[in-house]
């Protein structure tokens, strides 16, 4: 669990760090980066499980609307936006 946090936070950091050029391509290329060094530092099984649940998240997010809630600070979208992704990917 803590791990799956500290990544977490880390995912979040490299993503919020690229909000500025509020380009939604940036953003989702941060976030298959993101997924694949996280997949990388374990080992091949779960790894393998990792990435697909990266890709799925990276499928199902709407990276305009993450755009646009970054660019105005607008938390709570941004939170929304992610869970809905989890979400859409624990069916």
């Amino acid at each position: 669990m803590k791990k799956s946090m500290a990544v977490l936070g880390v995912i979040f950091g490299l993503a919020a760090g690229s909000a500025n050029a509020g380009d939604a391509d940036i953003l989702k290329q941060m976030d298959v980066r993101a997924c694949q060094a996280q997949a990388q530092v374990q080992s091949k099984e779960e790894g393998e499980k990792t990435q697909k649940a990266c890709e799925c998240e990276i499928e199902n997010t709407d990276y305009e609307a993450l755009s646009e809630a970054k660019k105005k600070g607008d938390l709570a979208k941004i939170q929304k936006i992610n869970q809905e992704a989890k979400e859409a990917c624990a069916e």
